[in-house]
């Protein structure tokens, strides 16, 4: 019988942190993971809400979408269908991916040839497109928000996925902005360029008051309708 060779550990926090989800496999590779490799990433994704797998710098699109799929064989198609629709709002922030077209390349500047691809000119989404009050001109380069909360799904005609991966091409270099949260409070965040802030709905349950937690439980949302 095969011996593991990677581990699951918690991510490292701030002492003064309050969150309690996250976690890295130390020693896992994507590519060329066992069915025994998968149940133990799953349960690993299940436990601890998001997990960080270092040193994938080498996986293909096909392995992530591959990947992508195992968590939910049936559902056919991914959180934007088959390929993204030009009329959806993340359009402009996406370039689908030729040979793999369920992936989507997001970054910042020219890019000569990636995944066959070739002189792409990337455009990192900018706060202001979904803001009504965005870090104004003279402060945008040192400062900015978080882009805008949501998850990986067009949410029309299309369930949204159990699982969204996310892979690491280039890691940008430089500056650290200063993100305003701008909720009433002097609350800020240092943050390096390009970041993904991750949001455990778990914990927003759970300081709900009864009276919230029920609204909740018996309520329903319904997106407006978008041209």
């Amino acid at each position: 019988m095969a011996t593991m060779t990677f581990s699951c550990k918690s991510v490292t926090k701030p002492d003064d942190s309050q969150v309690d989800f996250g976690a890295e496999l130390i020693g896992f590779d994507v590519e060329t993971m066992t069915d025994g490799d998968f149940d133990f990433l799953r349960r690993a994704l299940y436990e601890n809400q998001i997990v960080v797998i270092k040193n994938q710098g080498k996986l293909s699109p096909r392995a992530q979408c591959e990947l992508t799929r195992r968590f939910d064989p049936v559902a056919g198609v991914y959180s934007h269908g088959k390929s993204i629709d030009k009329r959806s709002v993340l359009h402009a922030d996406l370039t689908t991916i030729p040979h793999q077209p369920q992936v989507q390349v997001i970054g910042n500047g020219f890019v000569e040839e990636y995944e066959g691809l070739s002189n792409i000119r990337l455009k990192h989404p900018h706060h202001k497109t979904f803001h009504k009050n965005p870090i104004s001109s003279e402060e945008d380069y040192d400062y900015t928000h978080f882009y805008r909360w949501h998850i990986d799904s067009a949410m029309y005609n299309l369930d949204p996925p159990l699982v969204t991966t996310l892979l690491t091409v280039k890691v940008p270099e430089g500056r650290r902005p200063i993100c305003r949260y701008d909720d009433g409070t002097d609350t800020t965040l240092d943050v390096p360029l390009g970041t993904t802030a991750f949001f455990s709905g778990f914990c927003l349950y759970d300081v709900l008051s009864e009276e919230d937690k029920h609204f909740v439980c018996t309520s329903k949302a319904e997106h407006a309708p978008h041209p």
